[in-house]
Parts: C-alpha cells; sequence; structure tokens
C-alpha cells in the first residue's frame, strides 16, 4: 500500500534533488544507527554501498589498500567481490577485481587460524591485524562482517571488535563494518557492533533496512569524513540512488 501511494505520489526524482519521503526516511535511519554516523549515501544493494565504502576510504585517507578477512563476503561488483574471501572471489580474478586487498586472519575460535585456544590467545588474530597495518603502509580501512554470514555464523569473542577498534584508531585506518546481513536485530540489537558498544567510521547495510520489499543499500559515515566531499569530488553515485520507492519502503517499516 505505501509503495503504491508512493507511486502516485512521485514515482522517480533525480539523486541530485531531494524529496519528502527521502528526508523521512534519513530521520529514521538516524535515530537506530550507531551513535555518531550522520551521514548517508543511498543505493539499491549491499554491494554498491560496500563499493561506495571502500571509494570513500579510499578518497577520504588518500591511501588504497583495503584489509578483508578470509571467511567473508561483501558483493559481488569489482571491489566488493576483492574484499570478498570466500571462494566466490575466485571466479572474478584476475580481470573483475582491484588491486589493493590483503585478507587478514578470522576471528574464529573454534577453528582458530592461527592454531591457538582462547583466551589464552591474547586475540591474537586481531593483534595480527595491526602487525598487517604496519607492514603493508597505505592501509585506508579494515572491512569486516561484525558477525560473518554467508560463510557460516561465526560470533567474535567480546575482546575482538574493541581490540580492532583501538587498533584501527591507534594507526589513522578508517573501520568498515558491513552489517549487510547483521544488521537489522538479527543480533538482538539493531545493529551487530552495538553488541560490543563499538563505533565504526563507516557503516553499510541493505537488505532489512526496507524489510526486504525494495532494494535499498545504505552507507553511513561521520559527520567529519561526509565533510571532506564538501570541497572534494565524490565519485561515485548509482542513477537511482534514493529512490522514492525505496525510500518510501524503508519509512513504512520502522
Amino acid at each position: 500500500m505505501t509503495i503504491a501511494e508512493q507511486a502516485s505520489l512521485l514515482p522517480y526524482i533525480a539523486p541530485s534533488f531531494t524529496c519528502d519521503i527521502r528526508a523521512r526516511a534519513t530521520k529514521s535511519l538516524l535515530e537506530v544507527l550507531p551513535e555518531g554516523l550522520e551521514k548517508l549515501f543511498f543505493s539499491t544493494s549491499g554491494t554498491e554501498a560496500n563499493e561506495a565504502a571502500i571509494k570513500i576510504a579510499r578518497f577520504y585517507t588518500k591511501k588504497y589498500k583495503i584489509i578483508s578477512r578470509y571467511t567473508s563476503y561483501h558483493g559481488s561488483t569489482a571491489a566488493s567481490i576483492a574484499a570478498t574471501g570466500d571462494f566466490k572471489k575466485v571466479y572474478a580474478e584476475p580481470a573483475g577485481k582491484i588491486e589493493g586487498v590483503v585478507f587478514a586472519p578470522d576471528a574464529y575460535c573454534y577453528r582458530c587460524p592461527l592454531g591457538l585456544n582462547y583466551p589464552d590467545c591474547g586475540i591474537a588474530c586481531a593483534d595480527y591485524i595491526e602487525y598487517m597495518i604496519e607492514h603493508e603502509n597505505n592501509v585506508a580501512a579494515v572491512i569486516v562482517e561484525p558477525v560473518v554470514g554467508t560463510n557460516g555464523v561465526i560470533v567474535p569473542p567480546d575482546e575482538y571488535l574493541p581490540r580492532l577498534r583501538e587498533i584501527t584508531e591507534k594507526n589513522g585506518v578508517l573501520l568498515i563494518a558491513d552489517e549487510v546481513m547483521s544488521g537489522w536485530g538479527r543480533t538482538g540489537e539493531w545493529f551487530a557492533v552495538d553488541n560490543w558498544k563499538v563505533k565504526p567510521d563507516i557503516l553499510t547495510t541493505a537488505k532489512g533496512v526496507t524489510g526486504a520489499y525494495m532494494p535499498l543499500g545504505v552507507t553511513a559515515t561521520t559527520r567529519e569524513i561526509a565533510e571532506y566531499f564538501e570541497d572534494n569530488y565524490f565519485a561515485h553515485g548509482p542513477y537511482v540512488e534514493a529512490h522514492p520507492y525505496d525510500s518510501g519502503s524503508r519509512a513504512c517499516c520502522h
């Protein structure tokens, strides 16, 4: 019903313009996103949300390397599949992927990739990412699914995400939380990072943002990062970004 009403009111408007339903959807999102994430970029999928996040990180930091994890899935287009660690990346190599992505060990205590035992390991999987940052150079961001989904539900130990947030802040690296699957109440909180009181620099989400009624992706970031693009061109944007249908279905669901 809401989608039909929106279609009769305003079926399409170019992304360079705003509209009432987009403003309402944005207000609703700001009420539930982690504190400090105040600027939103809309797209039509989680893949596109992650593409935007990677570009934002690279433009803002003027660095280009992205650290992901081996057991991960971030999408199917060039940057997002490059940041994907599971078998799907193999079929996109080498032509369909971007350069500059390196992979870190997973926070998988049941089968620790470092062969250690929790809690005696001291969260070595997180500390290894700091070692990577120090030796890779030019690291713009670390992207993680707070709770891994497609590759099996992997819940990190409680110390992991706070430690990773500490490491990225210390080294001037952005933390991107991919909440495409783990967001919207699936872990008992609005977003999985809320379980550990961690505030990422960029959060991406899709799927549950509209209750699956319409395709919508969201890339949320801090005001500080967003203000960089007031004077610097952001070379990204899908044709139907913040489409009124998408925004309308989002506004009706939450």
